[in-house]
């Protein structure tokens, strides 16, 4: 008998797959290279040798890295079917990648968000950071905290998660054009952010 695959693991594996083929247009177009890390994986099997099912053996540091034309990136994507995400869904060691990813020159770290692949968000790290880690800390319910970066302010929802109503309509794209869902654009209205001078 064949092993079923988690499906609350694999939950979000059609959001990967749309990220995987954006990803294959950006870089037919000439615009970037970003690839999927692959997960390790341990194979478990029983007596007679068959793999019955698998284990993690190390942990990916995020979803997909890469660059977008000389600008790294790393992007963490997340999926949710219900009508919030939570902010720890990024867990401590993918944060503690994207921390350090975004400490070098230039490089941008995005979480990409799917909501029942209905909608879609991409939030530079310093915003999903800034709201974690409010909530983390443990500040009293409903307290936001002001998050100003790239000619964006955003006052985060001082709760343990978010709604797209609450996310910036500048961070959600919309599915279909040339690149199926042009999750990297927002890399150039961030760039234009930081030109203007307005953060």
């Amino acid at each position: 008998m064949r092993a079923r695959l988690n499906t609350y693991a694999n939950r979000g594996r059609p959001f990967e797959e749309l990220l995987k083929l954006a990803s294959s247009r950006y870089q037919a177009a000439g615009r970037g290279v970003i690839r999927k890390v692959p997960t390790e994986f341990l194979p478990i099997r029983d007596a007679r040798g068959e793999v019955v099912s698998c284990k993690v053996e190390e942990k990916s540091c995020v979803d997909f890295l890469g660059r977008f034309y000389n600008i790294p990136v790393a992007v963490e994507a997340k999926h949710t079917d219900g009508r919030r995400i939570r902010f720890d869904r990024v867990e401590p060691h993918q944060a503690e990648y994207m921390d350090a990813w975004c400490k070098s020159p230039g490089a941008v770290g995005l979480v990409a968000v799917s909501f029942s692949m209905k909608r879609f968000f991409v939030v530079p790290w310093q915003f999903w950071e800034a709201a974690r880690s409010a909530w983390a800390a443990g500040g009293p319910p409903g307290a936001s905290v002001p998050v100003k970066e790239y000619g964006w302010f955003w006052d985060t929802p001082g709760k343990a998660s978010v709604s797209p109503e609450e996310l910036l309509p500048d961070w959600e794209i919309s599915m279909g054009g040339r690149f199926a869902l042009p999750y990297l654009d927002i890399i150039e209205q961030m760039a234009r952010g930081k030109q203007n001078g307005t953060n």
